[in-house]
């Protein structure tokens, strides 16, 4: 399975520089539009590998899961990090004088930071749409839903109540996601084998989606409709991740390995660095360029030593 999936490495860093754009862009003087195509196109490409590695790992004609382990290995991988970084973040709150709300606080220590947010750290919404995936895997499974045709009425019925959501004035992007996510999960292998052999023709089609939608999120399409901004984005990350499996080598390599088992952790520290009470430490007068490579540096560092404080209180995770 590993040599089948090690593009999936180099895909997993490639969403991360995303990230790290969208979220530089977004609060810097640089264009806002551009940090949303970053932005939907990053997360997509996140959420979407998960879905590949599960779907390999977890077909639903054949292997059984064990729910309960599965539930386990989940939250002792996601929260080890989560809940020292939210220690480490409240501590820095109260020493520094930072105003936030508890109610928040104890919201994201249970993965429902969507429905909270911490001052710099908006981006926490990621974990509790990321366990609302778990769950809709566990169902696909318990369900054996086998037929080819649930994949894609699964994805139409996503496409349509973000659209449903967004005529009724609630946030709807989180759907679509689901229907992505549940939909790769369903057609892993397909997905993966249809990627490798991609034709030129469809490489190229591809390419210029993604640079038309770039133009798009460039004008603003974000705010004429999030509905529409929610949809080509997804189609976006789904389209670029298969670019990315047929075009990146099958074979890892230390830095990647090195950096894929920390992208959590960068994930978790990074916005901080870009945005919110913190970001005097790594806004210099220097340029933007400079300035991106100390968010990407610090982050990095602050990424591995979370990790490592993790790991010698016995919390390692695989």
């Amino acid at each position: 399975m590993k040599g089948k999936i090690g593009a999936l490495d180099h895909v997993r860093l490639v969403a991360l520089v995303l990230i790290l754009l969208c979220h530089y862009f977004m609060f810097s003087d640089l264009s806002d539009g551009v940090s949303r195509y970053f932005s939907g196109t990053g997360n997509m490409l996140f959420f979407l590998v998960s879905a590949v590695l599960y779907g390999l790992k977890y077909p639903v004609d054949s292997q059984k899961m064990d729910y309960r382990r599965f539930v386990v290995k989940r939250i002792t991988r996601i929260g080890a990090s989560l809940w020292l970084f939210l220690i480490i973040l409240v501590t820095l709150y109260l020493v520094f004088g930072i105003r936030f709300s508890w109610l928040d606080v104890g919201l994201n220590v249970v993965f429902l930071g969507y429905l909270g947010e911490l001052p710099g750290n908006e981006h926490l919404w990621f974990l509790t749409v990321l366990m609302a995936c778990y769950v809709e895997i566990m169902v696909l499974n318990k369900l054996k839903a086998r037929s080819r045709w649930i994949p894609w009425v699964f994805l139409m019925v996503s496409v349509f109540l973000v659209f449903f959501g967004e005529w009724m004035g609630i946030p709807s992007g989180a759907f679509l996601t689901l229907g992505l996510y549940g939909f790769v999960f369903l057609r892993s292998d397909s997905f993966l084998q249809k990627s490798k052999t991609m034709k030129l023709w469809m490489a190229a089609v591809i390419t210029v989606f993604n640079a038309v939608c770039f133009v798009l999120e460039f004008r603003g399409l974000f705010e004429q409709s999030r509905s529409l901004h929610f949809v080509l984005t997804g189609l976006c990350g789904i389209s670029l991740l298969s670019l990315l499996l047929r075009i990146l080598p099958d074979k890892s390599n230390k830095v990647t390995s090195f950096l894929c088992g920390i992208s959590f952790e960068i994930y978790l520290v990074h916005h901080t660095l870009c945005a919110g009470p913190f970001v005097r430490i790594t806004q210099w007068p220097c340029g933007h360029l400079v300035n991106f490579i100390i968010i990407v540096t610090v982050s990095v560092g602050l990424a591995f030593l979370l990790k490592w404080i993790v790991s010698r209180f016995y919390l390692e995770y695989s």
